[in-house]
């Protein structure tokens, strides 16, 4: 996966646009001339490449895209709605910075469901270890048969891998020995 552009924002942009409106009569006069019959210059024109990198935001933004992309690939495609994974934002209790985070039908089910029962009845919570860690095992089958059987599984999964990949290593590289705000 590259990290180039092929523009820049910024100054580069502002500059681009003054050469395009300074050079514009320049190409007007070619224009002309080929419309007058004149044979073209054979001359070659030589192409601009401008590289630029990707903000970890943006990286991050575009693994969301993925993880979202494979995500919903999944639950097209997953026998049982309790399995379908769906991402969303949420403040962590104690909080009010909101969080991205992804959970199954079947984990807002359980939690809600024990949530429900403590209220009503009065007694205390009681997490559903057991059947979460049930449900995972069979989820976890559920995914390996899919991507076994079907290929285009495996083809988001590997853009979502990449996406991680490159984001990781960008963030390691450009966060290198800061503590708390890394935005490059």
């Amino acid at each position: 996966m590259s990290l180039q552009r092929n523009f820049r924002v910024g100054g580069v942009s502002t500059t681009a646009v003054v050469l395009l409106f300074a050079l514009a009569p320049l190409s007007m006069c070619r224009i002309a001339a080929a419309q007058e019959g004149e044979p073209e210059p054979a001359e070659t024109i030589e192409e601009i490449v401008v590289y630029g990198y990707k903000s970890i935001v943006q990286l991050h933004l575009e693994l969301y895209k993925a993880e979202d992309a494979v995500f919903d690939l999944f639950n097209s495609l997953n026998s049982d709605d309790e399995f379908d994974i769906h991402c969303y934002k949420e403040a962590p209790t104690g909080s009010h910075i909101k969080e991205r985070v992804c959970k199954t039908n079947y984990f807002r089910e359980l939690i809600g469901e024990a949530t429900r029962h403590s209220l009503l009845i009065g007694w205390p919570y009681v997490h559903p270890v057991a059947e979460i860690k049930q449900k995972d095992e069979l989820l976890r089958k559920e995914m390996e048969a899919l991507v076994a059987e079907r290929p285009e599984l495996l083809n988001v999964l590997s853009e979502y891998s990449d996406a991680k990949q490159v984001y990781d290593s960008e963030r390691q590289k450009r966060c290198e020995g800061r503590v708390f705000i890394c935005r490059k």
